[in-house]
């Protein structure tokens, strides 16, 4: 039975007790036992009480949260405000949002008083990359006896961001060209590797970059390592074409691991002081530069929006707007590997694949 914005079900506590109640009840009917009588009056009687006194304005309750932005299975609180409009408190109630909390318990509320907000914090995980503009609540409440349990849906307009889970990139794919540029000024004025780390010497190796004075401190050999410089310029292309002849729903794997892929390696280029000039390539080819936070979200709701798409042609005159760049990434995330726009590319273009398991 329902109400326009309201729902009341029988709990499996109360279908037991009514079953229960409808069995002996017929047992008394049959057999004019009164013992039997008086325990069906005994077991119907709660759940009459129950459906007597249940909850049904849940539904005149509001909710309100900030917008959030998150990465797909990254654990974060969220805190909302809750408040119910009614005329008598609600007792006993659960919150839950379906989308962001399906391995959470739902959340028990304080006593709702009438028009008297309250703070509550929930737990939550969004597992599936996307972008919502409204947040679904379910809030529901069994009190007082827990025979039947009153639900509602309560929405509120907040937009919830759900960027790719960012993914493990193979440590050469970061290094690739490095070293054709010197590192930015701000950085340092010399051009080549820069200094990294240090390490044992292996006897094997050759003695010109051992540190001679950490040596001398250790009573060891150690050495140092370097790491190239990073292109101040670098194009990263992100192909979200299907192949010709591939059926759609095929590949969502490789999409979602490529859309991180994009993520982990745009993020970690902008900390290296790089510029980044993306192409999307799906139905209609965008450029994005990739100059500052701003832009850096837009690209992230981007990909948290982003599909697979038909084939299409990409005209030269898009993939010559990378010319400029001193080193480009491809990602094939719908599996279009034999693209002939990769050959247009300048220089030797990497491309972006997922290691070996």
């Amino acid at each position: 039975m329902a109400t326009p914005n309201s729902s009341l079900e029988l709990t499996p506590r109360g279908k037991v007790v009514l079953w229960l109640a409808a069995l002996t009840g017929g047992a008394a009917w049959l057999g004019g036992e009164e013992d039997a009588r008086i325990a069906a009056a005994l077991l119907t009687a709660p759940v009459i009480v129950d459906f007597v006194a249940k909850q049904r304005r849940l539904h005149l309750t509001a909710v309100h949260l900030a917008p959030r932005t998150t990465m797909a299975g990254a654990l974060y609180t969220e805190q909302i405000l809750i408040e119910h409009r009614g005329r008598r408190p609600l007792r006993h109630c659960r919150l839950h949002e379906p989308r962001s909390m399906r391995n959470e318990l739902p959340a028990l509320l304080p006593t709702l008083t009438p028009f008297q907000p309250q703070r509550v914090e929930l737990r939550q995980r969004s597992m599936v990359r996307s972008h919502i503009i409204e947040r679904v609540f379910v809030l529901e409440s069994e009190w007082p006896l827990g025979m039947f349990a009153s639900r509602s849906i309560v929405s509120a307009a907040a937009t919830l961001i759900t960027e790719p889970a960012r993914v493990t990139l193979r440590a050469d794919l970061l290094e690739a060209g490095a070293d054709v540029e010197t590192a930015p000024v701000d950085r340092s004025l010399r051009s080549g590797p820069e200094f990294y780390a240090l390490r044992e010497h292996n006897m094997d190796e050759d003695a010109r970059a051992v540190h001679a004075l950490r040596s001398a401190t250790l009573g060891a050999l150690v050495r140092r390592t370097t790491r190239g410089r990073t292109p101040t310029s670098v194009g990263v292309v992100l192909d979200l074409r299907r192949a010709p002849g591939t059926p759609r729903g095929r590949g969502l794997r490789r999409c979602e691991w490529s859309l991180g892929a994009c993520a982990t390696l745009v993020e970690e280029l902008l900390r290296r002081g790089a510029r980044v000039r993306l192409l999307l390539i799906d139905s209609t080819p965008e450029l994005i530069d990739v100059d500052g936070p701003a832009r850096r979200a837009e690209l992230m709701m981007l990909l948290a929006e982003a599909n697979l798409s038909p084939h299409v042609v990409v005209p030269a005159e898009t993939v010559a707007e990378l010319d400029g760049m001193t080193q480009s990434y491809w990602i094939a995330a719908g599996g279009f590997a034999d693209a002939p726009e990769l050959q247009m590319l300048p220089g030797e273009a990497t491309v972006v694949e997922e290691a070996p398991a």
